[in-house]
């Protein structure tokens, strides 16, 4: 039973049915559908088979669906590509098409409304980074710092301009629309900068009677900046490592994601990593001794959740790739489980202040139980789910099992550190419910008769109450 969660990005090497069993089987928690490519159609067909054969296998799978969000990109050149000299001067516009034979079309319209002389344009992923020099009506003049060739529809960052960009693009909110139509368990918001654009999409939920759980991916050294506030809005935070390392220097990325997770365990919100994890198996059947120190120092810190992306979507070993990764956290978690917990929990605040609700203090004694007797399970009914997001912020070695009577509630704690949960229709039975509740111990995680459990729940659960009860049974 990993405490870590794995998610896998789902593209053109993995969105078959034979590939999508054997992901499932191998254990993975969170299908991520990347809405930056494929169509609807694509989608729709994705999510069907996922949750047919997640019901068929008897595996929950929760499903993330990540918006494309507002991604600047060049234009298009006659020959495909342009030239690009060092230390000549480009014509930077907004535009589908160059404006003469030195110049750049980038799709974003208030490019000269937000970029000043200094500011730095990086084009490709930053291997062609420019300098502006000069900034018209129209037209930016910038000096190219390095050769290279610049080929159609390549990213454009701006790591020292705060663009005017909306948090939702058209695309966006259609996919977002489509989303919340499909039932996504989870919905993941790209180059976020503020608060602000987490309670857009919130507010555009409200309006379609929705709530699903949004996460907030950090590629922007803006939303570094905003980091207390966006986690406080969001569900969740996603270091997004490649983008941001566009933005910054690489060599802040390892800092600033210290410096995210921090606040997402200060503030209880889970925490996920991404980009790069296991690149090197997008072609070979190994990952770099590197790599797997990645992971290992993932699974160290207490991430949440780690993340697959071109591994799965577009590689040639999917399936190895997310069984390397899973072996990787398993191996980690059996020699250093306890110096994790501590890791994280140096983050959180100890002292129970005046701010603290009776839920947040029975989550922390529930704990503080379990692992002072050595109790292996911490059992919590929960209609909302946020007494298991309570639990899982102190980290306890005793295994979190959620029961819910809501699907998806169930499938948005899929992302949650050492949290399984459990769909039960009989929750409002109370007797029934608590009654059955050793059985399910014993049926889904191999529980064993004479073991100890710390319950906690709302009673009556019929009233809808807040977490109010804690109470320790033998199984």
């Amino acid at each position: 039973m990993r405490k870590c969660k794995v998610i896998a990005t789902i593209g053109p090497s993995s969105s078959d049915a034979k590939t999508l069993r054997k992901l499932i089987e191998s254990g993975m928690d969170v299908a991520r559908l990347n809405f930056s490519h494929g169509s609807h159609e694509v989608h729709t067909k994705n999510i069907e088979t996922i949750r047919s054969l997640s019901a068929e296998l008897g595996k929950r799978v929760a499903i993330l669906q990540d918006l494309q969000g507002p991604k600047i990109r060049t234009g298009t050149f006659k020959d495909g590509f342009r030239n690009i000299e060092k230390s000549k001067v480009y014509e930077i516009h907004f535009g589908q098409e160059p404006a003469s034979p030195e110049s750049i079309p980038v799709d974003y319209e208030f490019i000269c409304k937000d970029v000043v002389a200094g500011n730095r344009i990086l084009m490709d992923d930053g291997t062609l980074p420019f300098l502006v020099q000069k900034v018209t009506e129209d037209k930016i003049f910038a000096e190219a710092k390095v050769s290279g060739k610049l080929k159609n529809r390549k990213g454009v960052n701006f790591p020292d301009s705060t663009l005017s960009l909306p948090a939702l693009t058209k695309k966006d909110e259609k996919d977002l629309e489509f989303g919340i139509q499909n039932s996504v368990d989870l919905i993941a918001l790209s180059f976020v900068q503020r608060a602000s654009d987490v309670a857009l999409v919130n507010e555009i939920q409200k309006k379609m009677h929705s709530k699903i759980p949004v996460i907030a991916k950090i590629e922007k050294p803006q939303a570094v900046e905003n980091i207390a506030s966006i986690v406080s809005e969001a569900d969740g935070i996603m270091i997004a490592r490649g983008d941001l390392g566009v933005e910054v220097s690489p060599n802040k990325v390892p800092l600033y994601q210290r410096a995210i997770e921090k606040e997402a365990a200060r503030q209880g919100k889970p925490f996920i990593i991404a980009t790069q994890m296991l690149e090197s198996m997008i072609e070979n059947p190994e990952p770099t001794i590197a790599e797997i120190s990645d992971v290992a120092n993932g699974v160290l810190e207490a991430a949440d959740c780690l993340m697959l992306s071109g591994e799965v979507a577009a590689g040639q070993f999917p399936v190895n790739s997310l069984k390397k990764m899973i072996s990787i956290i398993e191996q980690v978690e059996t020699w250093n489980d306890e110096e994790s917990i501590k890791y994280r929990k140096k983050w959180i605040p100890q002292a129970m202040t005046g701010d603290w609700e009776y839920p947040e203090c029975i989550a922390k004694t529930a704990v503080e139980i379990s692992h002072s007797m050595d109790i292996p399970w911490i059992v919590c009914l929960t209609l909302s789910g946020r007494i298991a997001r309570k639990l899982s912020k102190w980290r306890p070695k005793a295994k979190i099992i959620a029961v819910t009577p809501r699907k998806e509630v169930a499938q948005s704690l899929k992302t949650l550190w050492g949290v399984y949960p459990i769909h039960n229709e009989k929750f409002f039975k109370t007797e029934e419910a608590l009654l059955e509740l050793p059985q399910l111990l014993k049926k889904h995680f191999s529980a064993k008769s004479g073991e100890l459990a710390v319950f906690t729940a709302g009673v009556p659960l019929h009233e809808m109450c807040p977490t109010n009860m804690l109470k320790v049974n033998r199984i």
